[in-house]
């Protein structure tokens, strides 16, 4: 275990500084969210004093008319009405319909960060044996007392908990900064979205939102397997190879046999990703009832076929890395 240990710390040393470079570019960016929402404040605000009220017509959420919105300030105090012939008796019912579009655009946002960490992961598993092959450091590891199990199982490992690690640390910081942004803007928005946050666990949608990142790792894992194979016997450019050598193949099959198969395939794994969601989503939805939010069951993700197979399919993988891994081919 503890050469184990060791060799993740190293994965650490290597690839911290494009960590800590994410995090800063995702939080300046927050950072400059934070800056467009003071100016929208300041223009909402000035709009508010200028006409005295704002009026949001023919509001409609999840198909039911709400009717028309009428936000008014009399001093410190926010005064908001529903007028229309059916709009709701009680604008807390209004606010508190709108809680599931808007967690499903807090989860919209967190996917982001997901798709965006996953682009970058595609870097670091075609470069995590490649490299050790370019400068010739393979060489020194394999000469250390650890198996090549423990090598290639720390690249692993620390591939996808980099992947989910930075992606939930990542998703918490967003969520902050929209509690920030909420701030800013000042009320009457504080009063309004107060009604529709409580509505929101932020437990259930994060304990969600971490099973899905479960889940993908496992999805993710014959992807991340086939870079890493392929980085272990190119003579450059594994990216581009592990990625452009499947599309080709897929373009040459459709115009050969006339069949988009391998299209077929290769959508499927990426649509994998977005389908758990977008189906306990619609679950999620179709069973709200009581004004609160259900959440899917995280065994539901990570205990299924999908997952069997991608285990099966990693494992296939994982021998044929290992077997090539063992010959150190060079890469000039």
């Amino acid at each position: 275990m503890k050469p184990l240990m060791m060799l993740l710390k190293r994965e650490w040393l290597e690839w911290q500084r494009v960590i800590i470079g994410t995090i800063l570019v995702i939080t300046f960016l927050n950072f400059l969210m934070l800056l467009s929402v003071a100016r929208g404040s300041s223009y909402f605000h000035e709009t508010l004093q200028r006409e005295g009220h704002i009026n949001l017509e023919d509001i409609k959420i999840d198909d039911e008319n709400i009717g028309n919105i009428d936000i008014r300030m009399d001093g410190n105090n926010v005064e908001i009405y529903v007028e229309g012939e059916n709009a709701a008796g009680d604008i807390n019912h209004a606010l508190e319909k709108a809680s599931t579009p808007v967690a499903f655009g807090l989860r919209l946002g967190m996917q982001g960060i997901f798709i965006f960490v996953l682009f970058l992961s595609l870097f670091y598993f075609s470069d995590a044996i490649y490299k050790e092959r370019a400068d010739a450091s393979t060489l020194f590891y394999r000469s250390l007392p650890v198996s090549d199990h423990h090598i290639l199982g720390s690249k692993i490992a620390a591939g996808l908990i980099g992947v989910i690690g930075l992606t939930f640390f990542l998703s918490i910081e967003y969520l902050l900064f929209v509690r920030l942004a909420i701030t800013v803007w000042g009320e009457p928005v504080n009063t309004m979205i107060a009604a529709v946050f409580k509505q929101i666990s932020y437990v259930g949608l994060m304990w969600d939102w971490f099973s899905y990142l479960i889940y993908a790792a496992i999805r993710m894992g014959p992807l991340a397997l086939f870079l890493m194979l392929v980085g272990t016997y190119v003579k450059g450019r594994p990216l581009l190879i592990g990625i452009g050598g499947p599309i080709l193949a897929a373009i040459s099959w459709s115009i050969i046999f006339q069949s988009a198969a391998l299209f077929k395939v290769i959508g499927k794994f990426f649509w994998g990703f977005n389908l758990v969601i977008i189906d306990s989503w619609k679950n999620a939805i179709d069973g709200i009832g009581d004004g609160s939010i259900p959440y899917a069951n995280p065994w539901d993700y990570i205990f299924n076929l999908e997952t069997l197979g991608a285990l099966m399919a990693s494992g296939l993988l994982y021998y044929a890395l290992w077997f090539v891994y063992r010959k150190n081919i060079p890469t000039g």
